[in-house]
């Protein structure tokens, strides 16, 4: 039996009853049907299956948790309805239907002070304010400004507007301006000569001098009279922008990160198909070797009574570095005692976090030194301990991402250790614990633990088996709500009213179509490439195999990142598990690749690449061509490959560098010349810009290896994409005709990076099977 082509889901299934778990349908997996089929058109949108819920929020007592049903609306699709809101108790025993009104005044993003009794959010135009036994206010209406936090003692709240930093009573309302930016005045120099004739006047004529001792003493006298002013923030040139703006609690120094403006230049490109009829100018970010801004930590003593003219800043001292840095971090500890930098080399091999002394700038010891000969990632920030001595920081200095703890006189201890990465890390707003996501009981699962801040053993806080969680945590960080996914279901909410309570699951997620498809079974796997170096998989096994024995391979995008997921992976644009179904109804092994270089695996996998992307990676599908010919019995002369942005790059490498190995492939938003790629992401792998390592440029372009084709092409791009741009497949398709090769060649119009339409998605879609069809299932 085949299904005839459902039409999307717009709402949230009706909801049969109010009980727990929340179902979307009264069918559950003993309802498989082996014989029922996905139609390709029917792949390019999940929302048939079901939709999972949103993330869900607490309400500010920690009482009930709203959530609702995530539409999933894209561009170009028709408008949905409001989605259906709910609230469960904390008990877990009462859940009750809201409106939408009363569901999204639930704030989000609440600023809470450390004991949990306020917090402060801004919503609707308006700052609020919530206190334990009083309930909620408006602090202020009309709100200006953003990014409030309150201050070290949490008396105040402190926030900026037009750059500057202001504080706010919420007791009194008061508000008071705590800095004045000023641009640097530079009074033109005297020439020697000019210099010469001044001097002079004042020595032979008694008028001139006595007028130059009036204008000094009435300055003098204006700046001993003038009521106190806020501090000044001087920027070093007017373009310059400022960041991490911060006043110590002594109200002894302004520090912060000034950044210069940079003329980096663009790439233009033009939008054909629009509102206008005209077709539009556009441009995007610049290419690799464009120039880097080198943001610098500034301090500058506060004195009320200073006139910008008046003011030096003081940088922090960068001289011993020995190569170009760029400040990307700076932070005084809760009691102001301390003040920490931290400093990245603009050729991304080294980063440093320093302790500086705010008098002078300088450097009073290297607290944390990382350098990776190959490139290091961007940094992940910097967490103070509650007693000011000591800071916590994320390195790979082992060769995995983990949590260290480095004390003022530069000795360290390992928090966390073994060959598995921490995700994320968070403190609690007491210090006493940390929250971390990790990747320790597999690298394709992410599960939360609780560890004391000073280290010790982890108490695993999601105890529901394989998958994938995030959490939102309760007002009182004493509770969480998990986001929970595997392999097999879609996501759905589990409630820990407790961390040592059992588990209650809010919803059941999956429409009655959902629950009668029968999913393919998934492997999740690892293999060596030819180096004897680890590759990881999910590989999904057809019920019956075609008579072919074909496969599939699906390569992820962004170079770092991660494929493999014990996740439930509905569609998107370029694959998921709705795909994997629909493809091993046709009898294709279907197997998405973590090739080396990808994330989640640890330094030396993720360095792979250096200097040479397109070699490592695509070795990881060619070493797993024999792989699937031994474990799953697949035919080696009957695979092929495809992928987005670095996963179409992937395949045209493959495909260039490889003739033979792979039937045909599908190179979707491909980068096919990194010297036009940006340059934060490529500089970092090919060792600088192009001018200063063309080898590993032409390395790593697929754009030089075009006369290897051999096998099936078909080239897909988005006409207007801002970020690979569709000059890079426009030169390699002149390219490829130059050289006189086969290869076809799609336009999407009004895509960007990546496909977001159900046009330009089922277009290339029904290409895409075409292709299979033709060089992988002879029809």
């Amino acid at each position: 039996m085949r299904l005839p082509l459902v039409a999307l889901l717009l709402v949230a299934p009706a909801l049969q009853a109010q009980t727990l778990p929340l179902r979307q349908s009264k069918l559950d997996a003993s309802a498989r049907d082996a014989s029922l089929r996905v139609p390709l058109d029917s792949t390019v949108d999940a929302r048939w299956l079901g939709i999972a819920p949103g993330a869900p929020r607490w309400d500010l007592e920690g009482r009930w948790i709203y959530f609702s049903y995530d539409t999933l609306v894209k561009p170009a699709e028709p408008v949905a309805p409001d989605a259906p809101w709910f609230r469960v108790s904390r008990d877990g025993k009462k859940i009750e239907g809201v409106s939408r009104e009363i569901a999204t005044r639930i704030p989000i993003g609440v600023q809470w002070t450390r004991d949990g009794s306020r917090g402060v959010w801004s919503a609707r135009n308006e700052l609020r304010i919530w206190e334990r036994g009083k309930g909620e206010r408006v602090l202020r209406a009309g709100l200006e400004g953003g990014g409030f936090a309150w201050s070290e003692d949490e008396t105040e709240l402190r926030f900026q507007r037009n750059g500057d930093l202001f504080a706010l009573n919420p007791t009194t309302g008061v508000e008071r301006q705590l800095t004045r930016t000023s641009v640097k005045y530079e009074a033109p120099k005297d020439s020697k000569n000019a210099a010469e004739l001044k001097k002079e006047q004042v020595e032979i004529f008694d008028f001139v001098k006595r007028r130059k001792e009036q204008q000094d003493s009435a300055k003098a006298r204006a700046r001993r009279d003038r009521i106190p002013m806020p501090a000044v923030v001087l920027k070093p040139k007017k373009d310059d922008t400022i960041g991490d703006l911060a006043i110590t609690p002594d109200g002894k120094y302004v520090s912060y990160i000034a950044t210069p403006k940079v003329e980096e230049g663009s790439t233009v490109f033009g939008d054909y198909v629009n509102d206008s009829g005209i077709v539009i100018s556009r441009t995007s970010r610049a290419k690799v070797g464009a120039p880097l801004a080198q943001s610098r930590a500034a301090i500058i003593p506060v004195d009320p009574m200073a006139e910008p003219d008046s003011v030096a800043i003081t940088f922090v001292d960068t001289a011993g570095f020995g190569k170009p840095v760029r400040a990307t971090d700076l932070q005084w500890n809760r009691q102001g005692t301390h003040l920490i930098a931290e400093f990245a080399s603009l050729d991304y091999k080294d980063r440093w976090v320093v302790l500086v002394d705010p008098a002078t700038g300088k450097q009073l010891k290297t607290l944390d030194h990382q350098h990776d000969d190959a490139w290091l990632l961007e940094p992940r920030g910097l967490t103070w301990m509650p007693d000011g001595e000591h800071v916590a920081i994320r390195t790979e200095e082992t060769g995995w991402d983990h949590l260290v703890l480095v004390a003022m006189d530069g000795t360290r201890r390992a928090l966390t250790a073994g060959q598995w990465e921490v995700r994320a890390a968070s403190l609690s707003r007491d210090g006493k614990w940390w929250t971390l996501s990790t990747s320790e009981a597999h690298p394709s699962e992410l599960h939360l633990y609780r560890m004391p801040a000073d280290g010790g053993p982890r108490t695993r806080i999601d105890n529901l088996g394989e998958g994938e969680v995030t959490a939102v945590w309760a007002p009182g960080e004493d509770g969480t709500v998990l986001r929970w996914s595997t392999p097999k279901e879609l996501t759905d909410l589990y409630l820990l009213p407790s961390l040592t309570a059992a588990p209650i699951r809010l919803t059941r997620s999956g429409t009655d179509m959902f629950w009668k498809l029968a999913w393919p079974t998934s492997d999740f796997v690892t293999f060596n490439d030819d180096q004897g170096k680890p590759v990881w998989a999910r590989v999904y096994r057809p019920a019956t195999q075609h008579a072919n024995r074909p496969a599939v391979m699906e390569i992820h995008g962004a170079g770092y990142a991660q494929g493999v997921h014990k996740a439930f992976s509905g569609s998107s644009a370029h694959g998921g598990s709705l795909y994997a179904k629909h493809l091993t109804d046709l009898g294709v092994t279907y197997m998405v690749l973590d090739y080396r270089a990808s994330a989640g695996y640890g330094r030396d996998t993720r360095t792979a690449v250096y200097r040479s992307m397109g070699d490592r990676d695509v070795a990881s599908a060619v070493a797993a061509v024999p792989f699937l010919k031994e474990k799953y019995n697949v035919n080696p002369d009957r695979i092929g490959l495809y992928g987005c942005s670095y996963g179409g790059f992937f395949t045209l490498m493959a495909l260039f560098k490889h003739p033979g190995v792979f039937k045909g492939g599908v190179a979707q938003c491909s980068v096919t010349d990194w010297a036009h790629y940006n340059h934060w992401y490529t500089a970092r792998i090919l060792n600088g810009a192009p001018a200063s390592d063309s080898a590993a440029y032409r390395a790593s372009s697929p754009i030089y290896f075009a006369a290897g084709l051999k096998d099936r092409l078909v080239l897909q791009h988005g006409l207007v994409d801002n970020n690979v741009m569709y000059q890079d497949a426009a030169r390699l398709a002149q390219r490829l005709m130059e050289l006189g090769k086969d290869f076809d060649f799609v336009t999407y119009p009004i895509e960007a990076h990546g496909w977001t339409t159900s046009w330009s998605k089922r277009d290339s879609q029904r290409r895409m099977q075409k292709l299979w069809e033709e060089v992988l299932l002879n029809k």
